[in-house]
Parts: C-alpha cells; sequence; structure tokens
C-alpha cells in the first residue's frame, strides 16, 4: 500500500495546495469509501475510473493502484484532472468502466445534463456511484433513478460525508447491451407515459406521498366554497423535488392570468426555488391579449379535449363593463362568466344560457406526452366546468396522467347553491359521488390529486 501510495504521489506534479494537510484528509477519505468498491469488484487496476467531485478522489484511486484514474474540472491541471462540464464530459461513448459521481449531482445546476453525460461513457456493465444528501425519501429516490433511463440501481445505503453530515451512497451499474446510442429510447416508453395508468412505472413512491397527504372528503360539505381553506398538503412539503430535469406548472382552464397563475400558483406554491415553465390552456379569446405581457407563461390558446378538433364553446354571462372605482378584486375577470366545452351545438350537459362560439380543441393527453417525461416534475390545476368527466378517462385510457405529480382538480356536480339554501345547482348533472369517484381512481393511479374548490 506505501508503496503505491508513493508511487502515485512521485508521478503527480502537483500545485502546492495538493501537498496540505486538508488535502491529505481529504484522500485519506475518498480511500475508505473507494476501498469498499474494489472489495466488491467495481474497481480493478485496469479499470477506466473517472471522478466528477475531484482531484482527491483521482489520487486517491491512483493511490490505492487504478493507476488511470483521472477527474473533471473547470480547468485542466495535469496529469489528475482533465477539463470538462456536465453537459460535455471529455471521454468517447461506453469507454469508462467506473464513474465516482460523488457530490456532483448535488451540486450541479444541470443535473440532467450530467447524468446523460454519465450515462453515455459508461460501459455496458460499469458502475456510477453516486453521494447525495437528497434521495432521502421514496419519490426523491425515485426522481434521481429517473435521471438514468439505462442504468440500475443496485444497493443504496448511508454514508458518512467529510463534514460529519449523513449522505445516501447509490450505487448503478448499466445494462448490459445498452450503448449510448440507444440510451435514449430506451426507456422512452415509460419515461413519456405511453402505458395506461394501470401500468405506470415505479407507482409504490407516488403511493408513499398519497399516504401522507390530506384525506379525501367523504361525505358531500353543505358549503362546498369553505372547504378551500383546509389544509392542502403540497407535494413539495411532503418530499425533495431536487431531482427533476424541468419543473412544469399547466394550469388548464387558466381564464385571466390573476385567475390563479398569478394568485395562487406564483405566490402560494411552494417550489423549492426552482423555476417552473408556466403554460396556460384557455379557450376563450377575452383572456388571450393579456399573456401577451406575461414573460415565463406560454398560452394554449384552445380548449383542452380528448381529441383534436373545433367545437362550441359556450360563456356563462357575457362582458361587462368597469365601473369606475369599482374594486377590480371583486368582478369576474373581464366580466366573463365561465366558459365550457358544448360537444354539439344543440346539447349540454345542464342548464344552459350562454353564449356560443366555435374555438379549436386539442387532445390534452397527446399534448402532454410530447412535452415532458417522467424526468419532469409537472404540476397541474384544472378547472374545466364539467370537462374533467372526459379529461381524466382519457388521461388514465393513455398512460398521461402517469406524468402528472400533483394535479388540483376543481370537480363539478350539481352542488348546494350559496345564494339559495335547500337548492341545488342546475348547470351540472353529475353528483358528488361521481366526483368522489374520479379523485379516488386517480389517487389509486399514483397520483397525488387534491380536491379542488
Amino acid at each position: 500500500m506505501a508503496g503505491r501510495r508513493a508511487h502515485a504521489q512521485a508521478a503527480v506534479r502537483s500545485p502546492d495546495a495538493w501537498r496540505s494537510s486538508e488535502w491529505r484528509r481529504a484522500v485519506d477519505h475518498h480511500a475508505a469509501v473507494f476501498r469498499r468498491h474494489l472489495a466488491d469488484g467495481m474497481l480493478s487496476a485496469s479499470s477506466h475510473a473517472v471522478c466528477l467531485g475531484g482531484a482527491q478522489e483521482a489520487m486517491a484511486l491512483r493511490e490505492l493502484g487504478v493507476f488511470g484514474a483521472v477527474a473533471v474540472a473547470k480547468k485542466r491541471s495535469s496529469p489528475l484532472a482533465v477539463a470538462g462540464s456536465d453537459h460535455q464530459l471529455p471521454f468517447p461513448d461506453s469507454s469508462v468502466d467506473f464513474i465516482f459521481a460523488g457530490r456532483a449531482l448535488d451540486s450541479s445546476k444541470r443535473q440532467a445534463d450530467l447524468a446523460t453525460e454519465a450515462a453515455r461513457i459508461m460501459k455496458p456493465d460499469g458502475h456510477l456511484v453516486v453521494l447525495t444528501s437528497g434521495a432521502s425519501d421514496a419519490y426523491s429516490l425515485r426522481s434521481l433513478q429517473a435521471l438514468f433511463p439505462s442504468l440500475g440501481l443496485l444497493r443504496s445505503r448511508e454514508a458518512n460525508g467529510r463534514d460529519g453530515s449523513t449522505l445516501w451512497e447509490l450505487v448503478f451499474r448499466k445494462h448490459a447491451g445498452i450503448s449510448s446510442t440507444t440510451t435514449s429510447s430506451t426507456s422512452s416508453s415509460s419515461l413519456n407515459g405511453n402505458n395506461p395508468a394501470s401500468n405506470c412505472t415505479y407507482r409504490d413512491h407516488k403511493h408513499r406521498i398519497i399516504d401522507l397527504a390530506e384525506p379525501l372528503i367523504q361525505e358531500e360539505p353543505a358549503k362546498p366554497w369553505i372547504s378551500l381553506k383546509r389544509n392542502i398538503k403540497y407535494l413539495p412539503a411532503l418530499a425533495d423535488i431536487g431531482f427533476k430535469r424541468r419543473y412544469v406548472y399547466v394550469d388548464v382552464g387558466a381564464r385571466s392570468h390573476g385567475s390563479s397563475i398569478g394568485s395562487w400558483f406564483r405566490k402560494q406554491y411552494p417550489k423549492q426555488n426552482h423555476t417552473f415553465e408556466v403554460f396556460a390552456v384557455e379557450a376563450d379569446p377575452a383572456f388571450h391579449a393579456e399573456y401577451a405581457t406575461k414573460k415565463g407563461v406560454t398560452l394554449l390558446p384552445y380548449a383542452a379535449w380528448v381529441r383534436n378538433e373545433t367545437l362550441m364553446f359556450e360563456i356563462n354571462g357575457g362582458p361587462a363593463g368597469k365601473k369606475k372605482g369599482a374594486n377590480s378584486n371583486a368582478r369576474k375577470p373581464n366580466g366573463r362568466g365561465m366558459g365550457r366545452i358544448r360537444t354539439s351545438a344543440g346539447a349540454t350537459n345542464g342548464v344552459s344560457s350562454g353564449e356560443l362560439r366555435r374555438v379549436p380543441a386539442f387532445d390534452l393527453a397527446e399534448w402532454l406526452k410530447r412535452t415532458v417525461s417522467e424526468q419532469d416534475f409537472v404540476v397541474m390545476k384544472m378547472d374545466v366546468e364539467g370537462t374533467e368527466f372526459d379529461l381524466i378517462p382519457r388521461m388514465l385510457d393513455t398512460g398521461a396522467i402517469c406524468l402528472v405529480d400533483e394535479l388540483f382538480l376543481e370537480c363539478h356536480y350539481n352542488r348546494w347553491q350559496r345564494c339559495c339554501p335547500g337548492e341545488r345547482s342546475p348547470k351540472y348533472q353529475n353528483t358528488y359521488g361521481e366526483c368522489l369517484e374520479l379523485f379516488t381512481s386517480l389517487r389509486d393511479s399514483g397520483v397525488l390529486v387534491h380536491q379542488w374548490w
């Protein structure tokens, strides 16, 4: 052992910092970690090993006899470190036997790019070791796994960090027969929701989150307009969402920007310091002009539906002029009533007396499958005036629902009216029991859905 250390040190022309006591402690710490992997057969003297966390890691491997080990750093420091970045590791496809990522994923701002590059350069049957302060719950662990669709998780265990903190050590192995050219398509079916909801992959981690969520309201509320005040347990308050490629919010039935995007999602939804891409789905053209001035929001000026077609859109209540001195927050946005789809000009579900116009509609499920993947964190709010009884079954059948991490769903039924005690709304024919069945089917499918009022 002493001979290998002396040989490794003699071969390295190092800066003074590499000879400091702090450097020595770091090398010794990593050497203790690597000895286990050498004993397990994941490393040998002939292994092409790459370290993503620092030159100390490469030095530790060299002192243990893996003389070809190198680290990746922003600047080249020969012979221990080569220049590279999270999105461009300087190695050929399928050329590396062992990658020690260390804490690189925790510190990277481009985790998905780093994961893709690591998988690209790794040989089939090669090993990847990750140390992380995250992945301590089932949800975040599965999120991290999803960053490596061509790798399988061999084991995970608690480990001590250099600073005494508790970390998780995750060991992955690249599936045999998978090259870098097939990595992107290996798990495209599961990543993009191409299976029915009954076949959603890895649902256990989502069910554990659902077990922590607020229970569904089993009995129909006598005053549903009060139920919004109940304690909603948001997913980011229950689990670490850090290991995701993108963060996406889809507001289906968005109406004006202030209706929920500006007033609720921007201000109240816990985001764990992540920036979300926002998509606003709104068919009523009265709201479209406003979105042209809203940064970070993509407007989809269509009705959410089960296929691409043109259909009738009903708006209850016409435009109302703004009265001088009126409180705009007390008015309906743009003076518009709520809009809903009518599948034919002569029939609708419930009483109607609204304005009708033809609007383009799109297949929400197929759009979602084209736009996001399992590697993304997707939040959806849906308020579509009864069309949820068409959209949700479609999303369940196509597997698109598997891509939604958290859903805020307003289910429309013949509720008791606030204005008229003892009378139900004639606008909708569905019952509260049918709404409850819809919520239950979603939670059974692994979707954290909240009753939204």
